[in-house]
């Protein structure tokens, strides 16, 4: 997905915008298949604690 994909979805975009860029910009480059606000929580979360 792409920063568009997440904007676009309401759900996905709430939560992505409150990431801190470091961990946005990690989930951008990591080419990852996020298609659900659960699976962008739980990767959110594990990237803003291990990338500290």
């Amino acid at each position: 997905m792409d920063v568009n994909d997440y904007l676009t979805t309401p759900q996905l975009r709430e939560y992505f915008i409150t990431l801190p860029r470091y961990v946005q910009e990690f989930i951008l480059h990591s080419k990852a298949q996020i298609t659900t606000l659960g699976e962008l929580m739980e990767i959110g979360e594990h990237f803003r604690k291990d990338l500290k």
